[in-house]
């Protein structure tokens, strides 16, 4: 599923730019599921980016460089993802025609479909429909992603700076996708008289949320919501009035209740935990029904726009949003559906004698590195 297509290269690095991580995948094509070869991370400097989007193109290149030195990684090749509010994923129908007659009424009929002018936007699109079937029924589902030409360019600046070359610019929640549906493939195939639902693929980082609707294994709904897993921090600074770090260790320690679980009673030796136990809990509480309203908004719109698809099946969530303690217990009660955790591992082999020792506890933040370095495989 790709998008944004710059060129080519053999197994480049997958590079996933967040606002507070940047991580890389490297694999390495088999006869069976890729193999990855190389994972690292670093944390970054706050200011760097800003809701996905690059703001100071300066500052990430020389922690790109940084990072590429302090991991010794000797491919320049990478796949980034772009994740922000001036991308925009659309699946449009279309009647049947060639790609190249397709490329050509897409420029004069994309404005009907994304906020962004055309001379302003960077745009791809890719059918989802079978050749066949589309000739028969004489329209096409199509796939349709753009982004605005200055973020992406901002990104390519940055990487460049950095010394490496961005071969493919990809759509982070379509790595995202890609890599968590590899690793289901029981959802890909349906009985024709099978009861239609559709799956919901979440992914929750520090300042975005990415919130896919699959059909069948194929994306057919993509919305980026500007709340991320910080707004529960940034809660616990305003009310209490202490520092981020302090508010980020609060959180941790808390966590939100156990599911019909209203004792909200401190489980910690430590003085200033026991003291803001209850406040930080109904702080996390608050913050929680929010942000289940806001996934709740984007599942209800689809079901109401779709012609196909009568329920959301199952919820798959990951990203570093997700380990609060209860986060899943508590949004599997909210939304009354089955919720369980992503795990973009499945889809791939781990290189043996590695020093990619930090997979496992990471794998829930890796979806989008790994999907964006299967993407420079295809």
């Amino acid at each position: 599923m790709g998008a944004l297509t710059l060129g080519r290269g053999a197994a480049p690095v997958g590079l996933d730019i967040s606002s507070s991580t940047f991580r890389l995948a490297q694999l390495k094509p088999t006869d069976d599921k890729p193999l990855l070869v190389n994972y690292a991370r670093m944390k970054t400097a706050d200011g760097l980016i800003d809701e996905g989007e690059i703001v100071d193109i300066e500052g990430v290149s020389k922690a790109l460089a940084a990072f590429w030195r302090e991991y010794k990684i000797p491919e320049k090749r990478v796949v980034i993802g772009v994740a922000n509010q001036k991308v925009v994923v659309r699946v449009i129908e279309m009647p049947y025609m060639s790609e190249s007659e397709l490329r050509s009424a897409l420029q004069y009929q994309i404005s009907d479909y994304i906020p962004i002018p055309v001379e302003e936007a960077i745009i791809d699109f890719q059918i989802l429909t079978d050749n066949e079937a589309n000739k028969q029924s004489g329209k096409m589902d199509v796939l349709v992603a753009a982004a605005r030409k200055d973020m992406i360019e901002n990104a390519i600046a940055a990487v460049k700076g950095a010394g490496l070359k961005p071969v493919i610019v990809d759509i982070s929640s379509l790595a995202f996708a890609r890599a968590v549906l590899e690793a289901e493939p029981e959802r890909v195939l349906r009985e024709p008289d099978e009861d239609k639902g559709a799956t919901a693929l979440v992914n929750i980082s520090s300042t975005l949320t990415d919130i896919i609707i699959v059909e069948d294994g194929v994306p057919r709904f993509t919305r980026i919501s500007g709340t991320g897993g910080r707004v529960f921090t940034d809660a616990i600074v305003e009310q209490l009035g202490v520092s981020v770090d302090e508010a980020e260790e609060l959180k941790m320690a808390v966590g939100l209740p156990q599911v019909g679980d209203k004792m909200l009673q401190p489980v910690s030796d430590d003085p200033k935990i026991r003291q803001y136990y209850s406040k930080v809990q109904g702080i996390l509480e608050l913050e929680m029904e929010r942000f289940v309203a806001e996934i709740r908004r984007s599942l209800d719109y689809y079901i109401a726009q779709s012609t196909n698809v009568r329920r959301i099946e199952k919820v798959i969530v990951s990203g570093g949003g997700v380990r609060l303690n209860n986060f899943i217990e508590q949004l599997k009660a909210s939304l009354m559906m089955e919720v369980e955790l992503a795990q973009p591992l499945k889809s791939v082999q781990i290189k043996r004698r590695t020093r990619i020792a930090n997979v496992k506890e990471d794998e829930l933040s890796m979806a989008i590195c790994i999907g964006l370095g299967m993407r420079g495989m295809q």
